[in-house]
């Protein structure tokens, strides 16, 4: 148990992966939970500082997703440390999408793109998942793992999605419009649980991450 965390309470560092070379590419390339390369060196980069501005933070535990990204950032920002795996915060399923750019899919599949950025949370990735689909296992599971953390400070790595979709449910959004909360790689959201309730304190804080774009 955190000597600083009430024993009724648990704090959660959310974290977005560092970058891929496939994160980097203009226009991004789909990865979704398909493909599950490393991190970039400028990823590696934005993990080391995130570990830097996180040091003074004691965690009771480390979890990621199953990707390797995630693991690796959590590595990297905790070394050392056993990391827990979650499979519920695993990247959505971007179906046939995966390995595709954005360009590409608009002149390929031009009315599925467009149903699916029109509402994705009723449209999912054509044979993937929609945005409800993903916030039906990640809602949950960020949930439980703050239940099971009463008294304690955790890190969590997960995924752009995941992490957007729970923001838009813990901000009461809607979940057509999660793509409207901007989430940098790397970026650290700060979550709080008391008293049966999940609240969001911090939402993408980048301002360590600076030094990378000097």
């Amino acid at each position: 148990m955190s000597d600083s965390i009430p024993a009724d309470q648990c704090t959660m560092f959310l974290v977005r992966h560092g970058a891929t070379d496939l994160n980097l590419k203009v226009p991004t390339v789909l990865q979704g939970n398909g493909i599950d390369g490393p991190l970039a060196a400028i990823g590696r980069e934005q993990a080391a500082l995130t570990g830097t501005f996180l040091k003074s933070y004691a965690f009771d535990a480390v979890y990621a997703s199953p990707m390797a990204r995630a693991q690796e950032t959590a590595g990297i920002i905790a070394p050392g440390r056993s990391i827990e795996i979650v499979p519920d915060i695993i990247e959505g399923n971007v179906g046939r999408w995966l390995g595709k750019n954005w360009d590409q899919i608009a002149a390929e599949d031009p009315e599925e793109y467009q149903k699916h950025l029109d509402d994705p949370a009723e449209n999912p990735y054509p044979e993937g998942e929609s945005a409800k689909d993903i916030a039906r296992r990640s809602v949950p599971a960020i949930t439980k793992l703050m239940q099971e953390n009463l008294g304690r400070r955790i890190l969590v790595v997960a995924h752009s999605i995941v992490i957007r979709v729970v923001l838009a449910h813990l901000y009461q959004i809607p979940l057509k419009s999660y793509r409207a909360i901007e989430l940098d790689n790397c970026s650290v959201s700060r979550l709080h649980y008391h008293d049966e309730k999940l609240k969001v304190i911090v939402a993408n804080s980048n301002f360590h991450l600076d030094p990378l774009s000097q």
